[in-house]
């Protein structure tokens, strides 16, 4: 394979610009600032064995309470592809609670659908061998 075949597309571009754009503005603790990334039918599941999340509107009851109970959110992105309409990333989640509360940080890698410029599918899976972190509470995923 030539290194032109693995060049990305426009369109891949684009794609990766949104997740990443997505990743950034979990920082802004608003579910409101989220909601315009994702597909009103958008299907998420926080992580394997987790119920599924079905729909923007469930996304926003759940995740709009959690955010607004932290002190601080920041996802760094280490890695990232954008093939056709799947997006891939290596991330480093941390939810920082205030004092008292249950700060958490999760090393994932992120599956993304982008169907009509959104998020229609969203996945994340804990990368094997790294640390997951829920207050004290330290575990090898």
């Amino acid at each position: 394979m030539s290194v032109e075949q693995t060049k990305m597309s426009a369109q891949d571009l684009r794609n990766e610009q949104l997740v990443r754009d997505f990743c950034r503005d979990w920082s802004l603790r608003d579910v409101d600032a989220l909601l315009p990334y994702l597909a009103e039918d958008l299907l998420y599941q926080i992580a394997p064995g987790q119920p599924l999340i079905t729909g923007r509107d469930q996304f926003a009851k759940q995740m709009g309470p959690f955010l607004k109970k932290l002190d601080s959110v920041r996802w760094d992105i280490l890695r990232s592809f954008a093939v056709a309409p799947l997006v891939l990333n290596e991330r480093i989640d941390s939810f920082n609670a205030p004092p008292g509360g249950l700060s958490m940080e999760f090393h994932v890698a992120g599956h993304f659908l982008i169907a009509d410029g959104v998020i229609k599918e969203w996945k994340d899976w804990p990368v094997p061998g790294t640390k997951q972190k829920v207050g004290n509470s330290i575990r090898e995923a």
